[in-house]
């Protein structure tokens, strides 16, 4: 049985490939931005650049490692709050 291996990394250019497809499939335009400028408050070069770091921080995250005994702390109380509550008799 082979072993997996893993995938090269993606290039910028397959990155870029599959974000503006993604921008069309929502039916966004980005030829509308300026290609690039620094004085534009958002420009296509840096909406690619943004979108390659985003989608390499997921790959990152992914990977993360979960520990089975960490409880997250929860904004909302106990389940077992309601059974030690005086009730109203």
């Amino acid at each position: 049985m082979r072993t997996p291996q893993v995938p090269p990394q993606p290039t910028d250019a397959e990155l870029d490939r599959y974000i503006l497809t993604r921008y069309a499939l929502l039916g966004i335009d980005i030829s509308v931005l300026p290609e690039s400028d620094p004085e534009a408050p958002m420009d296509q070069e840096r909406l690619l650049a943004n979108g390659r770091s985003i989608l390499r921080q997921d790959v990152v995250a992914a990977d993360f490692e979960i520990d089975p005994q960490f409880h997250l702390p929860t904004p909302h109380p106990a389940p077992f709050v309601a059974w030690t509550a005086e009730s109203d008799r």
